[in-house]
């Protein structure tokens, strides 16, 4: 099985890999951390009409979308919130490789996916790690929460704060191809800043 997962990342790896690479070398410019925070929502973005991107701002914007499936890592979880990378700035780090959306976990319980999983068997069951897995990931013995990863791709996102700049929401849109083969058109990640530092506090899928 730990074979497989290693077979299952490689190429992920890979493509993360490259992507640090450019960013330590200089050569990219909006990949490192999230844009200076902002209140309010998130800035509109033009799509074609008539396009599932189009009619899914639409419903978000209108209120009309629905509560979505939320997947917990905050407080009332048995994560009780996952502590992310931040830059100098204290800001969010988000590096963008091979269509997914890569956040280093720094939480000190979860050094590797042996922890990680150890962790989600014990206090959750075999069953929920298998759900987790497509989210988590080791990458040069580093962890990682990926939004997607397994042919899930992101096409793009935006970024709102709230409460003072203590909650961020990446509000992600996934490719077609996502939503042809999954039903999955839209996600949003959220996190929450407690005594300074940036924690995981949900993910919430949007599907047809």
């Amino acid at each position: 099985m730990k074979k497989k997962r290693r077979m299952r990342w490689a190429a992920l790896a890979l493509a993360l890999a490259l992507v640090l690479a450019v960013l330590t070398c200089g050569c990219s410019d909006g990949k490192s951390a999230v844009s200076a925070p902002e209140e309010g929502a998130p800035e509109a973005r033009n799509y074609p009409v008539g396009s599932y991107e189009r009619m899914a701002a639409d419903k978000a914007a209108s209120g009309e979308e629905d509560d979505g499936e939320v997947i917990d890592f905050g407080g009332k979880s048995i994560f009780k919130g996952i502590e992310i990378e931040c830059d100098e700035n204290g800001e969010i780090v988000c590096n963008e490789s091979d269509g997914a959306l890569w956040y280093k976990i720094t939480d000190e319980r979860f050094g590797s996916y042996w922890q990680f999983s150890r962790f989600v068997k014990k206090n959750a069951g075999a069953d929920r790690l298998n759900e987790l897995s497509q989210y988590f990931g080791e990458v040069d013995g580093e962890m990682y929460f990926v939004d997607g990863a397994r042919n899930r791709e992101v096409r793009d996102k935006s970024l709102y704060y709230q409460d003072d700049s203590t909650k961020l929401t990446v509000s992600v849109n996934h490719t077609e191809s996502c939503r042809k083969k999954f039903g999955l058109y839209r996600s949003h990640i959220h996190f929450v800043r407690k005594k300074g530092v940036w924690k995981l506090d949900s993910l919430t899928l949007y599907t047809e």
